[in-house]
């Protein structure tokens, strides 16, 4: 998730916060200007990671790299079966967790990951076997989850990895591989853009004040936002969710300062969403209307829009409204198991046992993962006991 989203998905808080970022142009920013320090007491006490820390390789991380590339003399086949043991489950028993925003030791060790925790930790082990590895933004469309009452807009990289030129030995075609652990089952390629470490460690952050907006610690979420803005301050989505942050403790000065911010390095949709937001709140409402009708006529054609809508109308439990526009997010795209899930929960509401079984089969059958393709076995086992 650039959970906040892969991340994989790593993600931002939308209304409340941004998304994945795509390579940003170079736009002048000194992000001192926009902090404050003075208001959130008590950030000095979270302890961010350092880089080291959350790309460091514990000695049990070396060991499994030196296994997989044991007596491997070939560049490509190196980076072959490197891969293959990351994402053997019977070497690593890897699980997918949207909230699993872990460091790349920490990722090792608990075996479960998101896409940016996952990318992280096959960057640091294939750096280590000295292979040449880039991070990629993919410019995947907007999706939306929602958590604990909050939007959370999800953005998404992934990996390119290349046989290292040598001293005497260039690599005419180098033949790497482009690794991807992908959450949605994208059947289709969207363009990717090489970013930064330091990119990615500043979504890091992004990503863990995201879980800290949520739970409402301001001064948590202040202190990796502050990292996240002195890593890499081209990072959009920082200064949409340091936007929010200071919208929630009263500063809509500053609100608004970060927004435009995040607005002049790309445009940023979801700081303008939020920048309506903030004019209505200040009685400017004849500007927020035309920013959200123009984004309004984009996001139409986008089923997790849809999704989105729905999920917040199930929220409010109005069902026939959550119905129409999950049914509209499955007309969209008809292989999302999380639209027919929608289905099926909003039906038992009404209790519709008939269609619920009917849309828990239809979500098992388009499930990507195990884990949830069993989530809804159970489901199902359920059903039939009543």
């Amino acid at each position: 998730m650039y959970r906040v989203i892969c991340a994989c998905w790593w993600v931002s808080v939308i209304l409340l916060a941004s998304g994945c970022a795509s390579q940003p142009p170079q736009v002048k920013i000194e992000p001192r200007t926009h902090l404050a320090d003075e208001v959130f007491a008590g950030y000095q006490q979270i302890e961010v990671e350092s880089q080291q820390q959350v790309f460091g390789l514990s000695a049990d991380m070396q060991h499994f790299v030196d296994k997989q590339i044991l007596r491997v003399d070939d560049p490509k086949a190196r980076i072959r079966n490197l891969i293959k043991g990351i994402f053997d489950r019977s070497h690593m028993n890897l699980l997918y967790d949207s909230h699993a925003n872990t460091t790349a030791e920490q990722t090792f060790e608990n075996r479960i990951a998101n896409c940016l925790s996952m990318s992280i930790m096959t960057f640091a082990m294939a750096e280590y076997a000295g292979m040449d590895v880039r991070f990629q933004d993919v410019a995947i469309p907007e999706f939306w989850t929602r958590e604990q009452g909050y939007s959370m807009l999800n953005g998404h990289i992934n990996l390119k990895i290349l046989p290292r030129n040598q001293h005497n030995t260039t690599y005419i075609r180098k033949g790497g591989m482009e690794v991807d652990f992908d959450p949605q089952g994208y059947r289709v390629k969207f363009p990717a853009a090489e970013v930064s470490q330091q990119m990615v460690l500043a979504m890091f952050y992004n990503n863990k004040a995201a879980d800290y907006l949520v739970d409402e610690n301001y001064p948590g979420a202040y202190a990796y936002l502050r990292a996240a803005a002195l890593t890499s301050p081209q990072l959009s989505e920082t200064w949409v969710n340091l936007g929010v942050l200071y919208r929630l403790n009263g500063m809509l000065d500053r609100a608004e300062q970060a927004y435009q911010q995040a607005i002049a390095l790309n445009g940023s949709q979801t700081a303008e969403e939020n920048l309506a937001h903030l004019y209505n709140l200040t009685g400017r409402h004849q500007m927020a209307e035309s920013i959200l009708a123009r984004i309004e006529r984009k996001r139409l054609a986008n089923p997790y829009y849809h999704y989105l809508l729905a999920e917040q109308e199930f929220e409010r439990s109005h069902w026939r409204e959550a119905i129409d526009h999950y049914r509209r997010a499955v007309a969209l795209d008809k292989n999302k198991h999380e639209f027919y899930f929608g289905l099926a929960k909003t039906y038992y509401q009404l209790g519709d046992i008939t269609a619920t079984e009917r849309y828990l089969r239809m979500a098992k059958r388009r499930s990507v993962f195990e884990q949830d393709e069993q989530r809804y076995q159970t489901k199902l086992s359920l059903l039939t006991r009543l």
